[in-house]
């Protein structure tokens, strides 16, 4: 209330205001009062502030609400309290101030409405040059991304005051969103909405962006900015923008300014191609892609940034190189014989085979019709012997070939003839015959590629604090190491039941960043989110393992899953170290491959017969998993005789028999390859979740919604080391997901994990591995490169059930071949070149009957790099199908790659 003796608003009365939590009760209380008057508010406004911070932080929802709802009404309450711009700048972007919706009176809510927190700061008594300042200031903290509600206020300011603010990154951001609202008919801008309010005069209404854009005072400035400022092309290339007509389009819109003298065209024109030059994410510069086809120059103005188009043609983005290169064809003679040379190195030493084939083909006609550019033209050529497709190979080659005679300089062929060093293997031959270079080499030794060394566990902590410090580590990764984890497990039990005093002092300054709520700390299904309550368990906070045990074991498919596995093991020993302590874990691994040693375990079997102590179920049945199935016996005998229950004497399944799902357009049921699961022959605790399999017939297990995380993936293989067919079969539906949806940015290591199993990999685990090698992903593609490699090196890889396994999820267009073959390509480099010429001919044998799939002539280069390279001569009965030139429905491409192999093989 306010005060009766001086007239001064309290701070109860400001206080009752807030926790009302609707923000007119505080504007219309305050806005006519000066902030002179407001200064003994600001105190307490800012102790008031970090106490709804702290409850924001509590992890209880009910408090997280009740603060929550009253930040809008508190922050208009600093507002008119400010004393100055800095003040006001920092309730407008404090931490918890920048996003928050608005209480209604009659309940709900609605978002935040930056035209009332602008009409906050324009009271009569509010001083113009605190505007001015509080304007800039806003202007310079906006954050490249742009901020909307901080932008109108920055503009709202600066056209009531007349500021002049910067035109930083934020700020153009904002703009430039503010003339895409125009085409947006009932869209009002600042001068119409200060005019609604009875603030100013009425202003001309836009309704188009280009009648905006005439209007603006800074426009010149603004636009050459604007190909600074990150993600401005994004704006140019909006889809919906045509549906309102050419001038709501940025690109037209510029473009048609440049006509009306308003901008400068040439300038526009280089700082485009700047902008390009310097790269960006794609999606921004087709914006900028598309200002430029606007701008279309002519071959004056190409010709006076030749050199430019030249570099953006060499290191340009695909789609800049392709515009780049286009515009200087329109050129013709008038681009010079240098710069032309240049452009056709650059060109061909790109990836890209569309830009290789346009080039040689200009080159072509360039040397046909002026053979005297021969010495010059033909070492540019011959870098296109480099090239990663053998189309573009063969093609430089016989051009190479035909032009070679025309050459006057010794040194043009001597440098053609050096450079066909490059060409695949398959080339080499014909490369002799056209250009005698020296004969192809055969029969020499591949890379060998030897078995790593066997990956050993990290050391166990050297006291509780280093335990300490190793926790926090792995609380922190997202992607735990397996090892790290185990390790970390095995020392926090063993270290309370050493000392839980001197445990608890060291792990105290970790607790405190789980807050009162573990589940606000990670997930519950996550080694990190268990792991925290053990630590409550381990420093005598409250915890709830037992009942999210119960929780986890109650989750329906496919939530219910063996990637539960090292959770459920830990919420074990968050409820076991202080129920029933053990002296050590039963299931902490020996080697750095998940296995446990029998001699091992039965040492820590021995140690609970001496404590007294009855194993942990979960703990008992993930050891006799990593126990070798010769020492099994014996292992549960031990186990046995300490009058435990033991998991049923059931191996985990290895499915022999597969489900494909044909595509049939239905929406959210993609086609797949999948093991079928059998009925579990276990479904109770840790050994049931192994036995369940994933359903292939069940659309749910296959569902971006129920992706495991790649910190659970990294943990499964060591579920079961010596059954990589289950763990396969349980991590299949990731990897299938990753086929067909890129997903996070995750590292991808269940297959290079599983290629380190001990136990035999079979048909699943196979498929597995077709389905990461033909991953959208390129870090998840290499992953399973590691794996290949890894089980070639060990003697393990199937090249037939792998080949199979790609032919079938090709003809299903799950697997991509520009996707695999690459992969295919580098573990052939890598050393593994007999083994892919082994998948390779697999595929080819069944896709052969249908030589119409897209891909295939790609297959048949790399077989014939592989068998010319390996100096292999093992035949291909479905060759002939390829190519019997009396076959129409063979492509020529097809044909012509199927001859090249056969002829390969036969000599």
């Amino acid at each position: 209330m306010t005060d009766p003796t001086s007239g001064t608003i309290t701070w109860d009365e400001v206080r009752a205001l807030i926790a009302a939590r609707v923000p007119q009760g505080v504007i219309d209380r305050l806005s006519g009062v000066p902030a002179t008057e407001l200064g003994h508010l600001r105190a307490p406004l800012r102790r008031f502030r970090t106490e709804l911070l702290r409850e924001l932080s509590s992890g209880d929802m009910r408090r997280y609400s009740a603060a929550y709802d009253q930040l809008a009404a508190l922050q208009f309450s600093g507002l008119f309290a400010a004393a100055t711009p800095a003040e006001a700048l920092d309730w407008l972007t404090a931490r918890r101030m920048l996003s928050f919706t608005w209480p209604l009176p009659g309940g709900g809510s609605t978002n935040a409405d930056a035209r009332t927190l602008l009409a906050a700061l324009l009271p009569p008594h509010r001083d113009p040059a605190f505007q001015r300042e509080l304007a800039v200031r806003l202007a310079e903290w906006l954050p490249a991304r742009g901020d909307h509600i901080r932008w109108l206020i920055a503009h709202g300011l600066d056209a009531w005051t007349g500021a002049e603010v910067p035109a930083t990154d934020g700020y153009l951001t904002g703009w430039v969103r503010e003339g895409s609202l125009v085409r947006y008919g009932h869209h009002r801008g600042i001068g119409e909405w200060f005019a609604d309010q009875g603030l100013r005069p009425p202003v001309p209404h836009h309704d188009t962006l280009l009648s905006w854009l005439r209007a603006q005072p800074r426009l010149a400035e603004f636009v050459r900015r604007l190909f600074d400022v990150p993600d401005a092309g994004s704006a140019f290339a909006d889809p919906y923008a045509d549906r309102f007509g050419p001038e709501n389009e940025w690109p037209k819109a510029l473009t048609a300014l440049a006509g009306e003298g308003l901008l400068d065209r040439a300038e526009l024109l280089d700082r485009c191609v700047g902008r390009l030059l310097r790269g960006d994410r794609p999606g921004n510069l087709r914006g900028f892609l598309r200002l430029y086809a606007e701008l279309a120059p002519d071959p004056e103005e190409v010709a006076a940034r030749a050199r430019d188009h030249v570099r953006l043609a060499a290191d340009g983005a695909p789609t800049a190189a392709k515009a780049a290169q286009a515009a200087l064809r329109s050129l013709d003679a008038r681009l010079s014989a240098e710069l032309f040379t240049e452009l056709t190195a650059a060109v061909l030493a790109r990836p890209e085979k569309a830009l290789a084939t346009v080039q040689l083909g200009w080159a072509e006609a360039v040397l046909r019709a002026d053979p005297a550019r021969a010495d010059d033209l033909l070492p540019a050529l011959a870098v296109a012997f480099g090239h990663p497709a053998a189309a573009v190979q063969e093609r430089a080659l016989r051009l190479a070939a035909r032009q070679l005679p025309d050459a006057a300089d010794p040194a043009t062929a001597e440098a053609v003839r050096a450079a066909a060093e490059a060409l695949g293997p398959a080339l080499r031959s014909e490369a002799h015959e056209l250009l005698a270079t020296a004969p192809p080499r055969t029969g020499e030794p591949a890379p060998v590629l030897r078995p790593a060394p066997p990956a050993a566990l990290p050391a166990a902590p050297a006291g509780p604090f280093e335990l300490a410090e190793r926790l926090s580590a792995v609380l922190a990764d997202a992607v735990p190491d397996p090892g790290e984890f185990e390790v970390v497990l095995a020392a926090l039990v063993a270290e309370h039941r050493h000392d839980a005093a001197a445990l608890a002092a060291a792990l105290a300054p970790v607790a405190p960043g789980r807050g009162e709520n573990p589940l606000l700390f990670a997930g519950i299904g996550t080694v990190g989110g268990t792991l925290g309550c053990l630590l409550d368990a381990l420093t005598g906070r409250g915890h709830r393992s037992a009942a999210l045990t119960d929780e986890l074991l109650a989750l329906r498919d496919p939530l219910r899953a063996a990637a539960l596995v090292p959770a459920l093991r830990v919420l074990e020993a968050a409820c076991g170290v202080t129920d029933a302590p053990v002296p050590v874990l039963l299931a902490t691994p020996t080697a750095g491959d998940g296995s446990l040693d029998p001699a091992v375990l039965a040492e820590r079997l021995a140690a609970h017969r001496a404590a007294g102590a009855r194993p942990w179920p979960a703990d008992l049945a993930q050891a006799l998993l990593r126990v070798p199935p010769h020492a099994l016996p014996a292992a549960r005998a031990a186990a046995a005789g300490l009058g435990c229950e033991l998991p049923p004497d059931i191996p985990p399944p290895a499915p022999e028999e597969f489900h494909v799902r044909p595509p049939d357009g239905s929406p959210g049921d993609a086609p797949r390859i999948g093991p079928l699961a059998p009925v579990p022959a276990v479904s109770e605790g840790v050994t049931g979740l192994l036995h369940a399999l994933p359903d292939p017939t069940g659309a749910d297990w296959f569902s971006s919604a129920f992706r495991p995380s790649a910190g659970q993936l990294a943990q499964l293989p060591w579920t079961a080391p010596w059954h990589p067919e289950t763990v396969a079969a349980h991590g299949l539906p990731a990897l299938a997901i990753q086929a067909a949806d890129p997903g996070p940015r995750e590292p991808g290591s269940l297959l290079p994990r599983l290629a380190e199993l001990p136990g035999e990999p079979g048909p699943v685990s196979h498929l597995l591995l077709a389905y990461g090698l033909t991953a959208a992903r390129a870090e998840h593609r290499t992953a399973a490169l590691d794996a290949l490699l890894a089980l070639t090196a060990g003697g393990r890889l199937r090249p037939e059930a792998l080949g199979g396994w790609l032919a079938a999820l090709w003809r299903l267009s799950v697997a991509k071949p520009n996707r695999f073959l690459p992969v295919l390509a580098d573990a052939a480099r890598g050393g593994a070149g007999r083994p892919v010429f082994a998948v390779l001919a697999t595929m080819l044998t069944d896709l052969a009957p249908d030589p119409t799939h897209r891909g295939l002539p790609a297959l048949l280069t790399l077989a014939a790099d592989c068998a010319a390279a390996e100096a292999l001569h093992t035949p291909i009965p479905a060759l002939a199908t390829l190519t019997t030139p009396t076959t129409p429905t063979t492509p020529r491409r097809v044909r012509a790659e199927a001859t090249r192999l056969a002829g390969i093989l036969a000599a």
